[in-house]
């Protein structure tokens, strides 16, 4: 389910929307060849890349991660920027290294809100028990915004052991947060959500969470 992401037009998007933040960061002197072969410093470039992005602009880098489609097939973007290259190599293909999940568990609470979708999308894609546990801990946060971003990631992360909390977060008292969470819910596609997102679907009194547990459902079948 994770992969089914736009085309190569979301890669460009990748390229255009990074070039000017990336370029300052990339390592020189100051960092050893060792560490700027890093995940974590990937990740830490490439959050600082992403800050500032439009929502728009902010679209389109959250759906290309992960896609390993078009352009990165041949490992090259005809205009990218040659220092890049690795960063966005390295954001656009899953990474299990746990060296991501400190910068990542920051990124959740960054004030740039981009820093943040980018963070939850990248802890969960890592797929390492450590970052389920980081966002299974967000889930239960005082801040709806993160309990979103949290559902968010646990979608990425496609772990069973998100679904009972998960389903918890159908009843939540914030509607973008139900629609996270079922969305999250028809990516793991655990037939103990089928039951829960029936009845959202019949009872909630928000469409967009009714149409969150239709696609969910029809998404496990």
């Amino acid at each position: 389910m994770i992969l089914r992401r736009i085309p190569w037009v979301g890669a460009a998007a990748l390229v255009a929307v990074l070039g000017g933040a990336l370029w300052h960061l990339s390592p020189a002197g100051a960092v050893s060849a060792q560490m700027a072969e890093s995940d974590s410093l990937f990740a830490v470039r490439f959050l600082a890349g992403v800050r500032g992005a439009s929502p728009l602009a902010c679209d389109m880098i959250v759906r290309s991660l992960g896609s390993g489609w078009g352009w990165w097939g041949l490992n090259r973007a005809p205009d990218a920027v040659p220092d890049h290259e690795d960063v966005l190599r390295w954001a656009t293909h899953p990474s299990s290294d746990p060296s991501v999940i400190a910068p990542l568990r920051a990124g959740l609470e960054d004030s740039d809100a981009c820093v943040r979708r980018t963070s939850a999308r990248l802890l969960g894609r890592t797929r390492h028990p450590r970052a389920v546990e980081v966002l299974l801990e967000a889930l239960a946060s005082r801040s709806a915004r993160t309990r979103q971003l949290a559902a968010v990631g646990l979608g990425y992360a496609e772990d069973g052991s998100a679904v009972d909390p998960l389903l918890r977060s159908l009843v939540d008292d914030v509607t973008s947060v139900r629609v996270a969470a079922a969305w999250a819910l028809g990516e793991i596609e655990d037939a103990r959500a089928v039951g829960p997102l029936t009845r959202l679907l019949r009872g909630d009194p928000d469409p967009g969470v009714r149409r969150a547990a239709a696609l969910a459902l029809g998404s496990m079948f």
